[in-house]
């Protein structure tokens, strides 16, 4: 339980360091519909998504590769050119 809580808060402190914050502001409700679980084949009841989270949560690094496939986090070694040419198409 106290991995969890340990790895939200470096969760956040990555989310402040590489996240895609004009991604993230633009897509607000795709980025909604993926913490709560709404949409696609991940589809869950709301009741299940908080122990969904708190398991997702043990497993950091597999969050954090979510988040960077779905482009809401940059990669660690991308530049400031490469997050220009990510941002380019929004």
């Amino acid at each position: 339980m106290i991995q969890s809580v340990v790895n939200f808060f470096k969760l956040v402190r990555i989310l402040r360091e590489r996240g895609n914050w004009k991604l993230i502001r633009r897509c607000r409700r795709q980025l909604l519909d993926f913490i709560l679980c709404g949409s696609g084949l991940g589809k869950k009841p709301f009741f299940r998504v908080v122990p969904y989270w708190f398991s997702l949560l043990r497993g950091l690094d597999m969050l954090v590769w979510r988040l960077e496939t779905f482009g809401f986090l940059y990669l660690p070694e991308s530049g400031e050119a490469d997050r220009q040419r990510l941002n380019n198409y929004l």
